[in-house]
């Protein structure tokens, strides 16, 4: 590796250092990078320079450190979403309605390619998962791991493990601190069904009827979320600000209500 010289900017130059490293040897995942008394050496700078940047790098899902092992390249990940979401919706809560959009725009598009692929043993695990998730409904149990589960098998026929977890995504919005104050379903039966109805399009291979029934879905959290927001952006927002306050609500209402059409 080049050596490097010192100033403000160093702990940035060293983790670049460190990617270069990974992309140039052609690095794995699981692969061990360098011990850190080389990286230093061969670095020209401290080990507590590397460790900094090793830090950094981890915090963002690049490495992973195993104490007694070393460091080791992890495999490709949104680790770093999930924290900046989780930490950015607690004081710009209005921002969760643009997220819901984006994943009304997804899911939905998402949607045709399941129709044409999915297979009848796949949809038989979805109802499997249904009659659990009604069980636990009708006995006011928690969900939520059905809910996400029934998303994440429904678009686990595609391949595509970056879609599924960017649906993971949705659920740190979803269930983010300033969120939280929404409460639990209301309706946890007809929810349940209203999933029901979509994997019976689905089943029908009727895209058309599964793309409207999944709006549909989402209509409910729709009004969730901006309850949410309504009371998250009222606690933060100073009372001279609520006139504004109430535009960007209802901007945000708009642009979801857009979506759904």
């Amino acid at each position: 590796m080049e050596r490097l010289t010192r100033g403000p900017l160093l702990n940035r130059a060293i983790q670049d250092k460190v990617k270069q490293y990974v992309t140039d040897n052609r690095l794995e995942a699981g692969d061990l990078l360098p011990p850190e008394g080389q990286l230093a050496a061969d670095l020209g700078v401290s080990r507590g320079s590397v460790r900094e940047a090793i830090k950094a790098l981890e915090s963002l899902g690049i490495v992973e450190v195993r104490h007694g092992d070393g460091v080791r390249v992890r495999a490709f990940n949104f680790d770093s979403v999930f924290d900046f979401l989780s930490y950015g919706l607690v004081f710009q809560p209005s921002k969760a309605a643009e997220m819901l959009q984006v994943r009304i725009w997804l899911e939905v598009a998402a949607l045709e390619e399941v129709v044409h692929r999915i297979t009848d043993r796949e949809l038989d695990q979805i109802e499997a998962l249904l009659a659990v998730w009604e069980t636990k409904a009708a006995a006011n149990e928690p969900t939520s791991d059905e809910d996400r589960g029934f998303h994440r098998l429904l678009y686990t026929p595609l391949g595509n493990e970056s879609l599924i977890s960017l649906t993971d995504i949705f659920w740190v919005i979803y269930h983010a601190l300033p969120l939280q104050k929404i409460g639990s379903d209301r309706q946890p039966l007809a929810t349940v069904q209203a999933h029901r109805d979509l994997l019976a399009a689905v089943r029908a291979r009727d895209v058309d009827l599964a793309k409207q029934r999944m709006r549909d879905h989402f209509r409910n959290i729709e009004t969730r979320i901006t309850q949410a927001i309504q009371l998250s952006e009222a606690e933060l927002a100073p009372s001279k600000d609520k006139t504004c306050l109430n535009s960007r609500l209802t901007r945000c209402a708009r642009s979801v209500a857009k979506a759904l059409r």
